[in-house]
């Protein structure tokens, strides 16, 4: 029988739940992640090792940098630069923001925090010094009383505005100069871009995007307009050869020579500054330019009468030191005459010059000291000979002449004595008195004279002579010369193996010296001792004028270079800063001590006297050795090195030295002190009084943890604590 079963009841079905969507979240809660994760950031230990990392690879190059470059490349391109700065303050906001996330600290952490504030106050301080430090030098000579601080790092160029009739100083004008370490002008654009101040302008020398030929230093305010246009680091002094037609002939001579067992031939002259020949123009433009020290005598001259022209190309030979004296006179009939006169034994001689009435007596034949009186290094010669003659012409009163041996231009008409200002009278006749050369290498070093003459038409000639078989001085070859072809003077035959040539490369018929600086490369560890020079131009008005400057060598100041301009005068040095110390230390003895059989120091004491009327301080005794620095009013005095004193007219060693200070100021040092004793301390708190001071060593902590692991298993929320394995035997 079926029977009817009744269908279980359908489960019903859940109805739908609504989904309500998170409110998009505002800008202020966007704005918070935002600075919680540059917070999180700025705190985490990732950017901890990356800054520290950048940090440490910065300090290890700037130690090669600056070995490299010096102390001042290194400050102006590493330390000062904004990177370094910027790398800085990364580091200083991951300490504070690693101190401050951390809170509340508990006791436990306590070296923590002192360690890291410790690294705050350290960076704070060094940003202090950075802003209140200086140093400098002080150099001192024993006796010298000295009380300012010369501050190398900071250039200036000082100005005095003269007064033109006086001479006497009107004002003081100091323009602030920041050269930087590197050269740099025309030629070398000077890059202000932040790639190129690191790693890469010293390193690869290349300069940025941002490029600069010049500096302007003058204010709008100032009476004139300053800029330097080129600036070397190390300089050495050098001379420019320019045409002006205000100044003297010159002319620039190379002379080569080759020994024996030379493979090639050698410059004679050691730089292009020795192989220029300048004439004296103060004296009338007859001095001749010899260049000494080299295999043959060499000299320039220039003559302004054609006449002397062919006297050089064609000389009278003697060979007695008497020479011969050629005399140029109008005969009776209005003709020019020459008559040559050997002058061997004629003193107190009187003869007759042909077809003429002029009567010429040889009074006496003298020799010029030129060596007593420094002419030996213009003329060449020592002595030089000159002849006296009395000229009379008929029953007239005779006339004194004289001439000087191989200088034709010399005027034969000696001036009165008793009546200077008396117009000058014209000369009878014109005498050229010749000598024939001394070429003796046993007497005078000398076994050969080269002679380069400009004349009138400023075409140029020579003559060369050499020693005959005899002994004596022959004239071995003379005529015109061409600009930059060489010449050979001596040797090409084998009673002759020293050749010797030389060409006139350049040739003024008036020009001037400029004295210049040109760049020297020092080597590496040395770069940061030279002396610094720089072209600039001062334009007053309308008037432009370009001058090179240099630094002293010692601490002094150097001397001005006065520039004259039309309606003012100025006195201009390239110095650095000078501070009062308010105080006067005077060097009363210095001591040097060396390695025997060396130059290499071993010692540097200086005995000084301080003295101070702010604190009544008189004559107070102290001694500044290498280890032993003087302190006194936020100063320190360190004995650094010493130079030799060198005499500014003859540029040579006095034998006395002079003691250099280094003197550094640092109101941050005890600020810095204070953080690098907490960071001490709060390492020392932090790994070695963790456990008996401030905590358990953390075992309530461990303790607490354990409690509530088994807490949770009891309950099964929790899975059960790991037990210790017992390590398996080997």
């Amino acid at each position: 029988m079926a029977t009817a079963t009744k269908k279980a009841a359908l489960a019903s079905t859940p109805p739908p739940r609504r989904v309500q969507r998170a409110a998009a979240p505002s800008w202020v809660d966007r704005a918070a992640r935002v600075v919680d994760a540059i917070y999180r950031f700025l705190a985490s230990l990732k950017l901890a090792v990356i800054t520290l990392g950048t940090l440490a690879a910065t300090l290890a190059y700037a130690t090669f940098f600056e070995s490299w470059y010096g102390t001042g490349a290194v400050q102006e391109y590493i330390y000062r630069s904004t990177g370094f700065a910027v790398l800085l303050a990364f580091l200083g906001m991951n300490i504070l923001c690693a101190a401050l996330i951390r809170y509340p600290w508990k006791r436990r952490q306590t070296g923590f925090v002192i360690t890291h504030a410790g690294l705050l106050i350290i960076l704070a301080g060094s940003y202090y010094s950075v802003r209140t430090a200086d140093d400098g030098q002080v150099g001192m000579l024993e006796g010298d009383v000295k009380g300012e601080l010369v501050r190398i790092d900071y250039p200036v160029i000082r100005v005095w505005e003269l007064d033109p009739h006086t001479q006497r100083q009107i004002r003081e004008i100091d323009l602030p100069f920041h050269p930087g370490s590197f050269a740099w002008g025309p030629r070398r654009p000077r890059s202000t871009g932040l790639v190129a101040r690191g790693l890469a302008l010293a390193t690869l020398g290349w300069a940025g995007s941002s490029q600069a030929t010049e500096e302007v230093l003058s204010q709008p305010g100032d009476p004139f307009r300053f800029v330097v246009k080129e600036h070397l680091p190390a300089s050495a002094p050098a001379r420019e050869h320019v045409a002006d037609p205000e100044g003297s002939p010159m002319a620039r001579i190379r002379l080569r020579f080759r020994a024996p067992a030379l493979p090639q031939e050698q410059d004679a002259f050691p730089t292009e500054d020795h192989q220029w020949f300048v004439t004296e123009k103060k004296f009338h433009r007859v001095v001749r330019a010899p260049m000494r020290g080299a295999p043959a005598l060499v000299s320039f001259s220039d003559v302004d009468r054609p006449e002397l022209v062919d006297d050089f190309l064609k000389p009278a030979m003697s060979s007695s030191k008497e020479g011969i004296a050629r005399f140029r006179y109008v005969d009776r009939s209005g003709r020019t005459r020459i008559f040559d006169w050997a002058l061997a034994g004629q003193a107190g001689q009187s003869v007759l010059l042909p077809e003429s009435d002029l009567t010429v007596t040889l009074s006496e034949i003298l020799e010029f000291p030129t060596q007593t009186r420094g002419l030996d290094r213009i003329l060449g010669e020592d002595p030089i000979p000159i002849a006296m003659f009395k000229i009379q012409r008929g029953a007239a009163e005779a006339v004194t002449h004289m001439a000087l041996a191989n200088l034709p231009m010399v005027p034969n008409l000696i001036p009165s004595a008793e009546d200077p200002s008396a117009a000058p009278k014209p000369p009878l006749a014109a005498i050229h008195y010749m000598v024939t050369p001394v070429l003796d290498p046993k007497t005078n070093g000398r076994f050969g004279q080269i002679d380069v003459l400009a004349g009138p038409d400023h075409a140029l000639s020579y003559r060369v002579f050499g020693r005959g078989k005899d002994g004596t001085t022959e004239l071995r070859a003379a005529g015109a010369v061409s600009r930059g072809t060489p010449i050979l003077a001596f040797g090409g035959n084998p009673n002759m193996p020293m050749t010797i040539r030389f060409e006139v490369d350049d040739y003024l018929a008036a020009g001037v010296e400029k004295d210049i600086y040109v760049p020297i490369e020092l080597p590496k560890g040395k770069m940061g001792e030279g002396i610094a020079a720089c072209r600039a131009e001062m334009t007053v008005g309308h008037e432009t004028k370009e001058l090179w400057l240099r630094r002293s060598i010692s601490l002094d100041p150097p001397a001005p270079q006065v520039v004259t301009f039309r309606d003012a005068v100025y006195a201009i040095a390239y110095d650095v800063d000078r501070k009062p110390l308010g105080f006067d230390l005077k060097l009363d003895d210095f001591e040097v001590g060396f390695e025997p059989g060396t130059e290499q120091p071993t010692k540097f004491v200086s005995k000084v006297r301080l003295n101070d009327p702010s604190e009544e301080i008189q004559d107070q005794p102290h001694t500044i050795s290498m280890n032993h620095p003087l302190y006194h009013r936020g100063y320190t005095f360190y004995q650094s090195r010493y130079q030799p004193d060198i005499d500014p007219h003859t540029d040579r060693p006095t034998g006395r030295f002079q003691s250099i200070f280094q003197v550094a100021i640092n109101p941050g040092r005890p600020i810095i002190y204070s953080g690098c004793l907490m960071v001490v301390l709060g390492a020392f708190v932090q790994f070695y009084m963790r456990a008996g001071i401030f905590t358990d060593g953390g075992k309530r902590e461990r303790e607490r943890a354990a409690a509530k692991a088994r807490a949770k298993d009891k309950t099964g929320q929790g899975a059960p604590l790991p037990q210790p394995v017992a390590p398996e035997r080997l």
